[in-house]
């Protein structure tokens, strides 16, 4: 009967330390207070990864709640080409492609470049050490979109 009741107990123990291991993380801080959270229409996605492009001619980050590049079904795309850095966007009197970029997508929604956007403003501003951005948009849906960060790491 001891043996029984030792038993459960060390069952009961077993699945306690593999429920808390599972949906807790105590080794280091999330990624999202990193790098912010995204917000598309109700939703709040915490960002986990980030890929700052500067090229000769345009900027452009990437972010994703994911975090392995190869498989980011969900993410937001946005740029300025480098005339435009420093300089807060507003693109109703601008126009998409040429003037800016902001792209979303996921596995059931998908927003083009070649969308104009219905109203909002995008600014990207590169420092020595990363780039800030902050985007606060209507897509042409009418969804929001908006995405605020300081300091994100150049590729």
């Amino acid at each position: 009967m001891l043996k029984r009741g030792f038993i459960a107990l060390i069952a009961i123990v077993a699945a306690l330390f593999c429920a808390v291991g599972c949906t807790t993380n105590n080794e280091s801080p999330s990624p999202a207070q990193k790098y912010g959270t995204l917000h598309f229409g109700e939703e709040s996605l915490p960002i986990n990864f980030v890929r700052v492009t500067d090229s000769d001619e345009w900027t452009t980050v990437l972010v994703s709640p994911l975090t392995n590049p190869h498989k980011l079904t969900t993410n937001a795309i946005f740029g300025l080409p480098k005339e435009s850095l420093g300089k807060e966007i507003d693109v109703m009197y601008k126009f998409c492609r040429d003037d800016y970029m902001v792209i979303y997508e996921d596995p059931v929604c998908y927003y083009a470049p070649f969308r104009p956007l219905q109203s909002g403003t995008i600014k990207l501003s590169t420092t020595t050490t990363g780039v800030n951005i902050e985007v606060d948009v209507v897509l042409y849906d009418g969804t929001p979109l908006r995405y605020s960060a300081k300091n994100l790491p150049l590729q």
